[in-house]
């Protein structure tokens, strides 16, 4: 049997032409062999003869990986239909199946195949007298008996090549029904029920499919259209089946004169798969990711716990307050978990302010190897060391999207911690499906009982809910909430989980803290553990500032130390800002942690200081905040400048106007070093006159009524009029009576007034000012007061007299002066009727200098 090549109903391959033969029998003795050709190009094809011994040169055994599967594979669930064939077939030629090898000559085959039909015919006639005696007799309908069994030399002969091509086996005679109905895919060939008014449809012709594949393709098949296939319908009806009237407008051809929706939706799934048609509509990413096909598990792609860690982040479906005041609401914090792809455990999280970054995600990392006790402690939750079986276990991969772990910083991690990042595609959460499913349920677990809970999904229904205006958690609260949601996940057992012969031998329940705890067992010597301090030195997110003498700059805050101070950094920062780099925890603002400049690797902390010290123990999300306020605050500051610096130019302008006019007119003849010749002199003038000025400013017995009324009067230039001297812009008038607290009751006659009554007497008006100000009414009551003050009123200020020796003097000597003699008659000394000039004063220093000018000129 060994030494036998092929074997009956073997499939050959034809070395000649690479077709597809069938052994149907041989005969070793004769040396004959009966074959016939299958596929779908021989439905005409009938049994031939070769030579057996022949047949190794020209054929060979059929392989499947070479040639697509043949005809005549059978299902083993037949139909109904298929069932009736079947057996009807087999018994037309049942009786020629066995006639072999004369059914295969062609010569006795159509001998038999006459007598077969000759047979079929004369039994056809017996079944049909005893199927009317059954009905007449037994009233049994005819649909409940068994067919007729008739056929003619020509079905024959098809039921036949069915048998010989399918196998020589009953169920190649199932026929062909895949077969049926129209598969001409460029038309309808007249075919089609008519319409409910007798009409027969559309018929489709190649333009029509060319109409029809233009539409779907430029309007149907776009990435993220929104158009129907009624929109395409429609809009293939306006585009190519149209008409003009006579008055030339355009109208839709009827009906039954272009393609209908059922022919339109036809062509489209005929001619395009559904999965062609989702991707060009919804793109290949959302057709990985909701359509496509789910094989195998992602339990299979980890070689045990601590092998894959799944990395993603969402915002936390509640609203929060701030920390220093509930009436203010923060929104909604950042959620991090980090969740082993093997037991399904959540072993590290983020909860805070910062948006989706980098910097989070390490916090994220640093959580696996954060001390739990202290942490547990902090957020008032009972501490157990069984809930936290993952505590420092770093991954062999980190599994993230292209987000956070992409940033040029990420490569610590990989020096670092002696991790892969493996970074899926965009928008493909089912490959990391572990955490995203995560974050669904850590929300089923905190919804119920968290107040302020308030999902997207409600957020964007109509007339909703105000979940905000019951917010009353910080975030510190909420993070003590997360923490024991994650022990509480960690805890729950997952009925659905695979577990596998081990862990159902060891009895271990399938709870995510019970199989990680199991499975580091299983991994001794493969696990890492985190040096927290190394680690967080390392993943602590990096910038570079300055220092100068203050200590270092970030964040508008400022940073000194001891050791920073010993070693003369503030002292060089003083005169060169050197630039510093450091890392800082962004939940603590208290302290960061400089790298030493000279390269040695040395890390040195840094505390707040000056005012900076008033943020300890904040974030610095609350430092920028309260510096948020801050600048709202001082936001006017620069209009405000602005426009205080424009009244002050308002002000200023016209005085140096009126300086420079004033100047200009006074110095016509000058040169600049003339005027500076007597500085110290003019100096000393000024000074004078300052003095007066101040010292009467604050006189205690005027009020500033009294200062009001008073004006300054300007020195007579040339001369003065009888009764009048030059005595700092102050008029003396000669009066008999005593003035002044000092004074005596009666004075005698032709004595001189008091120094008090000629320096008390009422100054003329002076000329009204350019632009007066509020201090031009002050001065000529601060000279009346300083005069009054030379003359002993007031016991205050003794140290004015001196100031005025020179004015006090030259008023007596000129009042002297200008008195008639006393004739001896006892009548009062009499005025002349011509005054005599005023004696004149020395003249200044300023002045002498003026007049020589003058006299040179």
């Amino acid at each position: 049997m060994s030494d036998i090549p092929f074997h009956r109903n073997q499939l050959l391959v034809r070395l000649q032409d690479e077709t597809t033969h069938r052994l149907l029998f041989f005969d070793i003795d004769a040396d004959d062999a009966w074959l016939i050709l299958v596929g779908d190009a021989a439905e005409k094809a009938l049994p031939y003869c070769l030579k057996y011994s022949k047949l190794p040169e020209g054929f060979r055994p059929f392989t499947p990986n070479s040639h697509g599967p043949p005809r005549g594979i059978t299902r083993i669930q037949l139909t109904t239909a298929e069932s009736l064939h079947v057996d009807s077939a087999w018994k037309r030629i049942g009786p020629l199946v066995d006639l072999v090898p004369d059914i295969f000559y062609p010569s006795l085959r159509n001998k038999l195949l006459k007598t077969r039909e000759s047979e079929l015919s004369a039994e056809a006639k017996l079944q049909a007298a005893a199927r009317l005696e059954l009905i007449e007799l037994a009233n049994i309908p005819d649909i409940e008996l068994p067919p007729l069994v008739t056929g003619s030399a020509k079905t024959l002969l098809r039921d036949l090549r069915d048998y010989w091509r399918g196998g020589q086996t009953q169920d190649a005679l199932r026929g062909r029904y895949q077969n049926c109905a129209h598969r001409d895919k460029t038309g309808t060939a007249l075919r089609g029920r008519k319409t409910a008014n007798g009409l027969r449809p559309f018929q489709r012709t190649l333009s029509d499919d060319e109409a029809m594949r233009d539409v779907l393709e430029n309007v149907f098949l776009k990435l993220n259209a929104t158009v129907t296939l009624k929109d395409a319908h429609e809009q293939l009806k306006q585009k190519h089946y149209t008409y003009v009237d006579g008055n030339g407008e355009v109208h839709l051809k009827p009906g039954v004169e272009a393609p209908s929706y059922n022919q339109f939706y036809r062509f489209l799934h005929r001619n395009y798969p559904l999965e062609t048609i989702i991707r060009r509509r919804k793109g290949d990413k959302v057709f990985s990711t909701q359509h496509r096909a789910t094989s195998g598990s992602i339990q299979l792609r980890t070689h045990g716990v601590g092998h894959i860690y799944e990395f993603d982040a969402t915002i936390a479906d509640v609203v929060l307050v701030s920390l220093r005041n509930r009436a203010h609401i923060v929104g909604k914090p950042t959620l991090y978990l980090i969740i082993d792809r093997d037991s399904r455990m959540i072993v590290g999280w983020y909860v805070g302010f910062e948006n989706a970054s980098y910097t989070p995600a390490m916090l994220a990392i640093l959580s696996i190897g954060e001390d739990k006790e202290k942490l547990c402690r902090r957020l008032g939750i009972k501490y157990d060391p069984l809930d936290w079986p993952a505590h420092g276990i770093l991954p062999e991969s980190f599994v993230a999207d292209q987000g956070e772990l992409v940033h040029k910083q990420a490569r610590r991690i990989t020096r670092s911690l002696r991790a892969m990042i493996t970074n899926v595609p965009g928008l493909r959460p089912d490959m990391k499906p572990l955490v995203e499913c995560g974050f669904a349920l850590l929300h089923q677990i905190i919804a119920p009982v968290t107040i302020a809970y308030s999902p997207d999904s409600a957020n964007r229904a109509r007339r909703r809910a105000k979940y905000d205006k019951n917010a009353a958690l910080n975030i510190n609260e909420f993070e003590s909430i997360i923490v024991k949601a994650i022990i509480t996940y960690n805890r729950t057992m997952q009925v659905e989980y695979p577990l596998n012969f081990q862990q159902i031998e060891d009895e271990v329940p399938p709870s995510p803290r019970e199989l990680f705890r199991h499975g580091v067992r299983k991994r001794m010597g493969l696990l890492d553990i985190i040096d927290f301090d190394k680690v967080r030195a390392e993943l602590l997110p990096r910038e570079s500032t300055t220092i100068h003498k203050d200590g270092l700059t970030f964040k508008r805050m400022f940073y000194q130390s001891a050791e920073a101070e010993r070693r003369g950094w503030l002292v060089e920062g003083r005169i060169e800002r050197k630039p510093f780099n450091f890392s800082y925890d962004y939940r603590l603002v208290d302290e960061i942690f400089v790298d030493a400049p000279d390269g040695s690797g040395e890390r040195l902390p840094l505390q707040l200081a000056g005012d900076s010290v008033k943020f300890k123990g904040m974030s610095y999300a609350e430092v920028h905040r309260s510096f948020q306020a801050v600048d709202k605050i001082t936001a006017p500051a620069k209009d405000e400048k602005s426009e205080a610096r424009h009244e002050f130019a308002k002000h200023v302008g016209p005085i140096n106007e009126r300086a420079l006019k004033e100047m200009r007119e006074q110095t016509q003849d000058e040169s600049y070093s003339s005027r500076r010749k007597d500085v110290p002199g003019a100096r000393a003038e000024d000074l004078r006159e300052e003095r007066i000025q101040t010292a009467g400013a604050f006189h205690p017995g005027r009020t500033p009524g009294d200062r009001a009324q008073s004006q300054v009067v300007e020195p007579p230039q040339e001369s003065a009029p009888v009764g009048a001297f030059p005595i700092s812009g102050v008029r003396v008038q000669p009066s008999a009576e005593p003035r002044g607290p000092n004074a005596s009751a009666t004075a005698p006659a032709g004595s001189p007034p008091a120094v008090d009554t000629l320096l008390s007497a009422t100054p003329p008006a002076p000329a009204p000012a350019l632009n007066p100000s509020p201090s031009d009414t002050e001065r000529p009551a601060a000279q009346a007061s300083a005069v009054a003050n030379a003359n002993g009123d007031s016991p205050q200020y003794e140290d004015v007299p001196d100031l005025l020796d020179f004015e006090v003097e030259g008023a007596k000597a000129a009042y002297e002066h200008t008195q008639p003699e006393d004739d001896g008659d006892g009548d009062p000394p009499q005025h002349p009727s011509t005054p005599s000039p005023a004696p004149q004063r020395p003249m200044t220093l300023r002045e002498r200098m003026a007049a020589k000018r003058r006299q040179n000129s």
